[in-house]
Formats: C-alpha cells, sequence, structure tokens
C-alpha cells in the first residue's frame, strides 16, 4: 500500500506541473499575439496623420474662375443685371403704360365737330346702344345706333358736316372693315375730322354724289327712299336713318348724332 500510494502522489504531481507548463505557454502565447496587434495598431495610427497631412498639402493645380478673371484686372464694380433689367422693363412698362393711357384718352375724346340736320323732322326713334328697343318690322328687341328722322319719300338729304365720301353701299353688304348692323338700304358713308363718319341709310338709288367726292355742309347727296329691309317705310313710316360712327384703328364707337347737331 505504501508504494501504491508513493507512486499516486508522484504522478498528480509531475501532472500538475504538465498541466502548469500548458497554462504559462497559453498566457505567453496570447500575451505575444495582443503585443504584435497593439504594435499594428500604433504604427497605423502614427501613419494615418501623416497620410492626411500629405493630402492636405498637396497643391490643387486646377485655376479657378475667380483668379482667372481678376488676373491682371483692376478691380470693378459690378451693377447686378437683374437689376438693370428689371429698371429698365419697369421704365419702358410705364412709357407704354403712359402712351396706351394717352391713346385711350384721345380715342375716347368726344369729336368736337358741329353739325347739322341732314333732314328736316322728327326724330322718331332715338340713339341708344345700351337698351332694347322693339323693332316692328324685325319683331324682335335690339339696340338703336343711330337716329330715325321721319320725313317724306323724295326729300332732299345734305351731307351733315364738310367731309369726303368714302363709301357708297347699294346692296346691303356689310360694310368693309366695320362691324355694324346691315339692312339700311342705298347707304352713304362721310368722313369728317378726327376719324368721325356720317352714315345716312335708306336713301334712293339716284344719289347727287360719288365715291371719292368731297362735299360742304349742306351739300344735295341725294333723296329719302325706300330701301331699307331692316326698317321697311310701309310699317314704320317713311324715314332717314342717320348715325355717326368714331374709327380709331380698327375699332369703331358709335355716338349720338344728337351730341353734334347744333
Amino acid at each position: 500500500m505504501g508504494f501504491k500510494d508513493n507512486l499516486r502522489k508522484t504522478v498528480q504531481r509531475e501532472m500538475f506541473y504538465v498541466v502548469l507548463f500548458i497554462c504559462l505557454c497559453v498566457v505567453a502565447v496570447a500575451a505575444v499575439y495582443f503585443t504584435r496587434n497593439n504594435a499594428n495598431i500604433d504604427k497605423n495610427l502614427a501613419k494615418a496623420p501623416s497620410q492626411t497631412e500629405q493630402k492636405a498639402t498637396e497643391p490643387n493645380n486646377e485655376p479657378t474662375l475667380v483668379e482667372e478673371k481678376n488676373v491682371g484686372e483692376a478691380p470693378v464694380a459690378q451693377v447686378p443685371q437683374s437689376t438693370v433689367n428689371k429698371n429698365d422693363s419697369n421704365t419702358s412698362d410705364k412709357g407704354q403704360a403712359k402712351q396706351d393711357k394717352a391713346t385711350s384718352k384721345s380715342d375716347n375724346a368726344q369729336p368736337t365737330i358741329k353739325m347739322i340736320m341732314p333732314v328736316d323732322g322728327e326724330v322718331t326713334k332715338k340713339f341708344d346702344k345700351e337698351n332694347l328697343q322693339y323693332s316692328a318690322t324685325l319683331q324682335q328687341w335690339e339696340t338703336h345706333e343711330g337716329i330715325d328722322i321721319a320725313c317724306d319719300i323724295g326729300t332732299e338729304v345734305k351731307a351733315a358736316a364738310d367731309g369726303k365720301v368714302v363709301d357708297v353701299i347699294t346692296d346691303d353688304k356689310v360694310i368693309e372693315g366695320l362691324n355694324l348692323k346691315t339692312g339700311y338700304g342705298v347707304t352713304v358713308i362721310i368722313e369728317h375730322n378726327n376719324g368721325v363718319q356720317s352714315i345716312y341709310g335708306n336713301l334712293a338709288s339716284d344719289l347727287k354724289i360719288k365715291k371719292g367726292d368731297r362735299v360742304k355742309k349742306g351739300d344735295i347727296i341725294g333723296f329719302v327712299g325706300d330701301t331699307s329691309i331692316r326698317e321697311a317705310s310701309s310699317i314704320e313710316g317713311s324715314h332717314l336713318h342717320f348715325s355717326l360712327i368714331k374709327k380709331h384703328g380698327k375699332d369703331v364707337t358709335t355716338l349720338n348724332p344728337l351730341d353734334f347737331i347744333k
């Protein structure tokens, strides 16, 4: 029993030293691994600032627009182009607005022309371009952009003012360039000052003037007839249809003849 006990103790002691040796080896290997790893990390950290510094100090060989523009030039004060354009635009707009306003005011100004009644008689239908009046001939309501002066068929018709005959209509066609009603039969148009034109409708066909003639106030231009199909004499009585317009460009304004007859 003594020998076995001694042998067991000896084996246990030797195994203890073997295990201890193995542990020491493991610790040593781990120490070497961590030491080398830390050394590599320190080396990389030490190298990184150098690379960053080198990158930061590398020269920029690309020229900038500012440098190229300022070489050999003295500084010049620059006025913002948008401000200049805006001011020019505002000035132009204001000037155009004033011009348009002046033109509009001139166009809308009441003419100062003085006229006479083209025939003697009573006004049976007045001028009204806003309110509707009943047309017995057409049996409908419509505006009346002129005046009807009652008189006998064959009554002499006089020029209301000095002017030039610019058109003679005999077939109820649409008056060229004028957006006016048709159907007033034989019609004479005389142009006066300031773009004003006098229109004489429901005339007889035996006129005393022709297109292009110049007339004086009171000259005989024709006679009252029975040619209007819009205002038939058999229904509305014999009369002269007399109207005034003012042209400004392509636009036409109808005027009340009674405002100019003195």
